[in-house]
């Protein structure tokens, strides 16, 4: 369980948009955090993996080349359309 203390507009809007919606405080609350931790959630992914592809560069110092990235997406949407690039 777990409780919270709103500031009197942040109240006063929860009140309104529950009144306007017919749904719960609470309702609406749980859905309100639930968006912010998957995004949270999503973005601490992303970190993670920008993190671990920059650990991995540095141990090999592989890449993929500008022109070779530049090339795939010039292909995009085209009926020659190539495959991503690969180190």
């Amino acid at each position: 369980m777990l409780g919270i203390r709103l500031d009197e507009t942040l109240e006063h809007r929860l009140d309104a948009l529950a009144e306007r919606t017919q749904r719960s405080k609470s309702f609406l609350a749980k859905a309100a955090l639930l968006r912010y931790i998957e995004e949270e959630e999503r973005k601490q992914y992303e970190n993670d993996l920008t993190v671990a592809r920059w650990e991995e560069y540095q141990e090999t110092g592989e890449t993929i080349s500008n022109d070779a990235m530049t090339d795939w997406l010039e292909s995009w949407g085209t009926d020659q359309e190539k495959s991503c690039p690969t180190k």
